[in-house]
């Protein structure tokens, strides 16, 4: 007992830095070896995203999403989209183009959300370009 006593410190100064290195260790397997694995098994990001969407799909229909949720109405006057929020017509951003509205509505919210637009409420100003 007297042992511990008077190593204490050196022991728990070992075990933070060897928790530290194991935690830097795991870190680089999580993005180095990873991203290298998935370059070996010639699995792109696109490939990545096609199955989050199949994934999505699967999923049901009173799935909770982890994202929060905006529903927004968009008009567009003399070239401006303004965006809204639908449910307490709070306006929210304005930008000339669809990207210049994204990073409006992702710099005010500082997270990640999804945008829950319908066709009625002014989805064709921020549908994606198919030739971007």
């Amino acid at each position: 007992m007297e042992w511990l006593d008077q190593n204490i410190w050196a022991i728990t100064l070992g075990a933070f830095i060897g928790g530290f290195i194991g935690f830097k260790i795991a870190e680089h397997i999580h993005t180095t070896i990873f991203k290298d694995i998935l370059m070996k098994l010639k699995i792109t990001d696109e490939d990545m995203r096609g199955m989050i969407r199949d994934l999505q799909e699967e999923l049901p229909e009173d799935h909770k999403d982890a994202m929060p949720r905006v529903l927004v109405k968009v008009e567009c006057v003399n070239d401006q989209l303004f965006v809204y929020r639908l449910d307490t017509m709070e306006f929210l951003c304005q930008g000339a183009d669809r990207e210049a509205v994204l990073a409006s509505l992702a710099k005010r919210f500082h997270k990640d959300f999804k945008i829950v637009l319908s066709d009625e409420h002014g989805a064709k100003y921020l549908k994606e370009s198919p030739t971007s």
